[in-house]
This record gives C-alpha cells, structure tokens and sequence, in this order.
C-alpha cells in the first residue's frame, strides 16, 4: 500500500506545478465495488461507496502531512433520494439498481464539480449519503478556500458514460483500484450483511451478483483515458 501511495503523492506533486495558486487540483478515486479495506479516519463517515477507502485515507493523510490543504468528497451524496426513485418509470427497479449510474444525479454532481474549478475558490458545501437515513444529506460537508487539493471519491467518478464524463475530465489526475471480481464478490457479501442492507446470504448474493458486480464490468470496461491503474491485493501493487 505504501508504494502505491508514495506514487500517487509523487503525481500529484508533478502535476500541481502546471496549475496556479488560484486554482484547485482535482485527484478522482474509484474502484471496481469490494476494492476497499475498511479504515477509520477523519472523512471515513463521508466514504460510502465501494471504492478504496484506506487507499484515499491514507493518500489524504500524506497531503496533509506534507502541508498540502486537501479535502474529500464523495459522489455518494449525488445519490437521488426514495422519492425521487419512486418517481422513475420503473421505480421497482430503480430500488433494485439504486447504486447503478443512472440512478445518481450526475447534473448536479456535475455542476459541483464545475464550481470547484472556478478561480478565485469558493466556499463550497456538498452533500453525503446518511445510511440510517437511507438517503443523502444536503450540505454535508464543506470545502473552504483554502482547500487546493480535492479528492473525490466514488464508483463512477471516472466513468466514460454520457452523463459522467464531463466531470471526469475536469480532474487533474485519476486513480482506480482494482480488484479480482471473486474476492470483491466475498468482500461485498460480507459488507452487505454488517452493514444491514441485506438480512442473509441469500439476498446479499442476489443483489452482489445483479448489481454490484454489474456496475463493476461496466465501469472498469468504460474508463475515462488516462486513468492511473492500482490492482488492490492484499500487497497494493502500483502501476500506470
């Protein structure tokens, strides 16, 4: 893990010398679903996708470390809430894919990452997922001016899709973790059970293998160019 991340800081380091002070650096973080390892650290309650939690900890806490302001934002709170999926033409199966591309509100998402880009820096709020809630929360955390370094997180930050790929582009630089799909499958089963979202193996199954696992090949099949490669192993192997 910590080869991957001294990698990774070292990019960024280079990249952040073609920018001004004015401006932000956006480093972008996915992953195929069950790449993470579970960590606790400062944001952890704002990083609740599937992608490499401990690889964004501990690459946040390198930046800070090393005086850099940085900051962390998940896409899970661009989740649409129930009662917008209860709108959808199909709401049975908008619940039933609720993780899927579709089902996230990639124009706001993506007008927030517009405004992060803008010189002089605002002060912004975004919003994050609440899982007792089962729903996202406005405002949920805040990026102040003096936050150069923004990290956001999140399953579909680097998709080539239609709706994502706007704010994709706008990133400085970007990471993806990736992972055998049989060990995420285990990893997500497990996840699914502690977490509450699923009461038995069964149905954590069921929704790993009709969900999940489909949102992981359609993501690691339609990434944006120029994505930074980290096979996530029980040793992190970096390459690019």
């Amino acid at each position: 893990m910590d080869s991957a991340i001294d990698s990774a800081f070292l990019h960024i380091q280079r990249e952040l010398e073609t920018i001004t002070n004015e401006e932000r650096f956006l480093v972008g973080i996915s992953g195929i679903p069950g790449s993470g390892k579970s960590c606790k650290c400062p944001f952890e309650q704002h990083i609740l996708s599937y992608v490499s939690v401990a690889f964004t900890s501990k690459l946040f806490d390198k930046l800070i470390n090393s005086g850099m302001n940085a900051g962390v934002i998940s896409m899970d709170g661009w989740h649409y809430t129930r009662d917008e999926l209860s709108k959808f033409p199909d709401p049975e199966a908008a619940f039933a894919r609720r993780g899927a591309p579709h089902t996230f509100d990639t124009k706001s998402y993506t007008d927030f990452v517009k405004s992060l880009k803008k010189t002089p820096r605002d002060f912004l709020q975004a919003p994050t997922f609440s899982h007792s809630l089962k729903d996202p929360t406005p405002a949920g955390v805040a990026i102040d001016t003096h936050t150069q370094i923004v990290i956001l997180e999140g399953n579909y930050v680097l998709l080539n899709d239609p709706k994502w790929k706007e704010a994709a582009n706008l990133l400085n630089i970007r990471f993806w973790i990736d992972l055998d799909e049989n060990e995420a499958r285990s990893r997500l089963v497990k996840r699914h059970l502690a977490s509450g979202i699923c009461e038995n193996e069964e149905d954590a199954y069921r929704r790993v293998e009709t969900n999940d696992i489909q949102n992981g090949r359609y993501v690691r099949a339609n990434l944006i160019d120029e994505t930074k490669v980290i096979e996530s192993i029980d040793d992190v192997k970096y390459r690019v």
